[in-house]
């Protein structure tokens, strides 16, 4: 039986920005010149892939945001069609200097860490006040590498 939303919101999954071709130069450039020091020092492996890492990066870059269907309710929370139950979450934080607001969820899986929600369509403090009834509120920050990246433009 399907639960009620206790809020629910549509944002973009990610974050885009529009790119010019210089930062496409930029990227190939600087790919090329650490594949070619990759070769040189006869770590082929190590340049496939970073050809490969590039081009996914690079054509993930390329598409627009799609919009994403978040949900809280008394089970946890939902992402499209994946639920996160909050027996597998341990806590969440709300920065308030983020700018859009995102909800940031610290989950029990060693392989997924943190789980970075955009905020659009309602207030960041609603949210709060729905997940504060189920799961703790403790500072998170976004790891180092995700600032590096946008910083980069990925």
């Amino acid at each position: 039986m399907a639960t009620p939303a206790l809020i629910s919101w549509d944002a973009p999954a990610h974050i885009y920005y529009e790119r010019r071709p210089d930062w496409y130069w930029s990227v190939g450039i600087i790919s090329l010149a650490i594949v070619a020091l990759c070769f040189i020092f006869g770590q082929i492996i190590s340049g496939i892939f970073v050809i490969a890492a590039v081009s996914a990066l690079v054509l993930h870059t390329t598409k627009p945001a799609r919009t994403t269907y978040y949900e809280v309710n008394d089970r946890g929370v939902v992402v499209d069609d994946v639920l996160y139950p909050f027996t597998s979450l341990e806590s969440f934080w709300i920065p308030h200097d983020a700018i859009p607001p995102r909800l940031l969820i610290k989950s029990r899986k060693s392989l997924m860490p943190l789980i970075v929600i955009l905020i659009d369509e309602v207030d960041p403090e609603d949210v709060r006040e729905v997940m504060l009834t189920y799961i703790a509120e403790t500072e998170h920050h976004e790891p180092f590498l995700k600032h590096v990246l946008e910083l980069l433009g990925f």
